[in-house]
């Protein structure tokens, strides 16, 4: 074959397609997430029942905790926190059990899409979800309460970080779950103990000092007082006994602990990752 002709086959040739890179994976995944939660009934029910936190809140009665706060309004202004919960620990850790049991995440990986992809659509649609319910848990606060976020900044943090960690552990716990079935039984023992310990049944003041220390060590207690303090202007974080107003700047450094307990345990759930099973037939 002469120069000519090989440059001619060579123009003729058709061009190696460009590598996704993994923004554009993310984005692409992120939209086939929102498909498969329309679709898929299970996740449907996962995603809307946390709704059902709210209208009970909302619903309570019982004695004020926060002066000028009514019990319900109170209980109603941490639910944003415990959406994310559910949403990341019982949605997510069900999907990917599903998944890998259909060889899904197997085919994912010999495809080349990049896990930062993956974990970060799946992440993405918890937060987007998240924020839409948290809108509604809101428009229930102002309704019902007249009451709108004193520090909205504050409150979009609780909620970003308590979805982005519940998200991420919800993926990582799918290693100890050998199908969908089992990680729905499964995701029920870290959702309990989270609820019961993040502040939202039960207000952690009545518990023993050791024990309401252990709990905002835990990534659901930080996150219910980020966002409480972010509706009501008051530094919660040291309980709700003698919580003082507090704004701007001097409510954010009496958060800095809560909101370095929830970057702990953001970094937990990526570490925790490392240990994802992609092919159900890897030893757990």
């Amino acid at each position: 074959m002469t120069a000519t002709e090989t440059a001619a086959a060579a123009a003729t040739r058709p061009a190696a397609r460009r590598p996704v890179g993994v923004a554009r994976q993310t984005l692409r995944l992120t939209r086939t997430e929102f498909t498969l939660i329309y679709r898929y009934r299970t996740a449907l029910f996962f995603v809307l029942f946390p709704l059902v936190f709210v209208a009970l809140a909302a619903a309570g009665q019982g004695p004020s905790l926060l002066e000028g706060v009514s019990a319900a309004e109170f209980s109603v202004a941490g639910t944003p926190a415990a959406i994310a919960m559910m949403i990341g620990i019982m949605h997510v850790s069900n999907a990917y059990a599903a998944r890998r049991e259909q060889l899904i995440l197997k085919r994912y990986r010999a495809s080349g899409v990049s896990p930062y992809a993956m974990f970060g659509a799946t992440t993405l649609s918890v937060v987007a979800v998240t924020a839409a319910l948290t809108l509604v848990a809101g428009a229930v606060m102002a309704g019902m309460y007249g009451t709108l976020p004193a520090d909205p900044v504050l409150v979009a943090a609780g909620v970003l970080l308590t979805a982005v960690t519940m998200s991420l552990l919800g993926a990582a716990m799918t290693r100890l779950a050998a199908n969908a079935e089992s990680a729905q039984m499964l995701s029920m023992v870290p959702f309990l103990g989270l609820y019961a310990s993040g502040g939202l049944m039960i207000p952690l003041d009545v518990f023993p000092e050791g024990v309401a220390t252990v709990g905002r060590l835990l990534p659901m207690a930080p996150a219910v007082d980020l966002v409480r303090a972010g509706y009501f202007g008051r530094d919660l974080f040291g309980g709700v006994d003698g919580a003082e107003a507090a704004t701007g700047l001097n409510l954010w450094a009496a958060a800095l602990p809560a909101l370095g307990v929830c970057a702990v345990w953001v970094g937990i759930a990526v570490f925790s990752l490392r240990y994802f099973r992609w092919d159900p037939r890897q030893p757990k």
